[in-house]
């Protein structure tokens, strides 16, 4: 059951990507993430009517509490910020196979909160998927001095925090439900990220979400189903299998950039895109 929400939450994150990074151009980071934790909202609150929430609310464990607090405070800000520059300053099909590292990154939290480790095909799939990573991140252009790709590397930074939040993500869930900390997580994220709109004089841009209405009416339903499928998916099985699966769903949006964007296709980008299906599939089958 767990695989089944977990591709659910896969196809869904891609199609958030997609939508993503359309957006990056027309918003600032923090504004842009306040409106799609904002317009992800109401959808959330449908879904209680579908599925369970504690019964007493007012009585919710510090298992609860203190992975949200590090999440809406640290995790959140840096996270976002890091992965909508690198939305906009990389390639579709260069930056979001990169989140594939996830279940790599996870396993140290994992080990020490949960007590998880990979197995045997576990750990093929994580060398597979860092020898892709490296690829990608020494993929740099002709003439261009630098020795890393800037955005990748800014999208490892993501994958970081992203990591270490999902791990605080379990420990939440398991205290609560997965629709009800879902919108818990939404609803203190939001807060969050207005006030750092304020702080960042992004203000402004709050008033173009007239012109993108359809769009985020649609990436905030999105976002709610893919954060519920996903918490849900973590109850049920392992962390870093659980992320493999996620993050795989994401070369969907790899190939979206690849044919209806016309990014460019290097040699290097080709072997790391075939890599990283290779160990997201050993993970998977882990």
């Amino acid at each position: 059951m767990w695989l089944t929400f977990a591709f659910a939450s896969a196809v869904l994150l891609a199609v958030r990507r997609i939508y993503e990074k359309e957006l990056t151009s027309s918003f600032g980071n923090f504004s842009l993430s306040f409106l799609l934790m904002a317009f992800s909202l109401p959808a959330v609150l449908v879904l209680f009517f579908f599925f369970p929430i504690p019964q007493n609310i007012s009585a919710l464990p510090w298992d609860f509490w203190w992975p949200l607090i590090i999440i809406w405070v640290i995790l959140y800000p840096l996270q976002n910020y890091l992965l909508y520059r690198s939305l906009r300053e990389g390639e579709l099909s260069q930056v979001t196979p990169v989140s594939a590292l996830l279940p790599v990154f996870n396993i140290v939290p994992s080990f020490f909160l949960l007590q998880e480790l990979p197995s045997v095909w576990g750990a093929v799939g994580i060398v597979t998927t860092v020898l892709a990573t490296y690829l990608l991140l020494t993929d740099v252009r002709a003439g261009e001095k630098q020795k890393f790709n800037l955005p990748v590397l800014l999208m490892i930074g993501t994958v970081i925090c992203t990591a270490i939040g999902s791990t605080l993500d379990k420990i939440s869930v398991e205290a609560s439900t997965p629709v009800f900390y879902t919108f818990v997580n939404m609803l203190g994220a939001s807060v969050v990220f207005l006030l750092l709109t304020f702080v960042y004089h992004q203000q402004h841009e709050l008033a173009r979400a007239k012109d993108f209405l359809r769009t985020f009416a649609v990436l905030g339903v999105v976002m709610a189903l893919a954060f519920v499928a996903f918490t849900t998916a973590f109850t049920l099985g392992p962390t870093s299998y659980t992320l493999a699966i996620r993050s795989g769903g994401l070369i969907i949006a790899a190939l979206w950039g690849l044919i209806l964007l016309k990014e460019s296709l290097s040699s290097r980008k080709m072997w790391a895109l075939a890599l990283f299906v290779a160990g997201t599939v050993a993970l998977a089958i882990s």
